[in-house]
């Protein structure tokens, strides 16, 4: 399996219609048509080329291993790596995965044909069995687009920055330090918190009910909804008694998480 480098390269991609293109370097012999990057130049007589120079190869050597750019260089294994590229690209200065499924209403996608695109980025405005139809656009031939096939195209889902991409870590570390902590070094376990939790949500339902908070709100909200589920020719309408349970449940569970002063983030995979 050819060893990949970390390091990523942002080059135009012809085959897309120019659109920025992420690449990954490959230690492998590179095809022909691929891209390579100089990583190890040799700077020996006539050599013209320097690191980090980008070609692609044309033919291969008529002796030896070496590969041949477009503009006549004949370069050996040992000094360049293959790029090979990602469905990761670039566009509007965002960064966005193509991924082969059927689109979804409101989503962008680019027409793809055997691998190649124009370039041309549009919108989803339904969903049919066999298409999809697009915001219309003008293709290279001058011809209006307002529909696409499946499978001739690829969704583009929008990646996040490399900022947020670092705060996102930076908060997953976090958080693993303090569960590490709560679990090895105060020996708390799950149990013992869920345990916490119930006791202080039971103390502030006590702390309220005996105030009677709780009374004085229940009484309002439920005015109003009776007054509203009366409102259809005065028929109480239908589910009246389980959205009274639902606000009555969700305002109850507001008021003591602001007691509590509960602060819950969900984790986003």
């Amino acid at each position: 399996m050819p060893k990949t480098n970390e390091k990523i390269h942002v080059l135009a991609d012809e085959s897309l219609g120019g659109i920025k293109r992420e690449y990954v370097e490959v230690d492998r012999k590179a095809k022909l048509g691929e891209k390579i990057v100089i990583v190890d130049a040799d700077q020996g007589y006539g050599v013209h080329y320097s690191n980090g120079d980008v070609f692609t190869v044309e033919f291969y050597a008529s002796y030896g291993s070496d590969v041949a750019t477009e503009c006549g260089h004949l370069v050996g294994n040992y000094e360049y790596r293959t790029l090979e590229p990602t469905n990761i690209v670039h566009i509007d200065g965002e960064r966005y995965e193509m991924v082969d499924r059927t689109a979804e209403v409101g989503e962008k996608v680019i027409h793809m044909n055997e691998g190649k695109s124009e370039g041309r980025v549009t919108e989803v405005v339904d969903v049919g069995v066999g298409m999809i139809d697009v915001i219309e656009y003008e293709d290279p031939d001058g011809d209006i687009t307002c529909g696409l096939s499946h499978g001739f195209y690829r969704v583009l889902v929008q990646l996040p920055k490399e900022n947020e991409f670092q705060e996102f870590k930076d908060k997953k570390r976090g958080y693993k330090e303090v569960k590490n902590f709560i679990h090895n070094e105060l020996g708390i376990t799950k149990d013992d918190i869920q345990e916490m939790i119930r006791i202080a949500v039971s103390n502030e339902v006590k702390k309220a009910a005996e105030s009677g908070e709780f009374q004085s709100f229940i009484s309002s909200k439920i005015d109003s909804l009776i007054e509203e589920g009366f409102g259809d020719g005065g028929r109480l309408l239908y589910g009246f008694k389980e959205r009274v349970s639902q606000t009555v449940s969700n305002e109850v569970g507001k008021r003591i998480a602001n007691n509590l002063n509960i602060s819950v983030e969900l984790k986003s995979q």
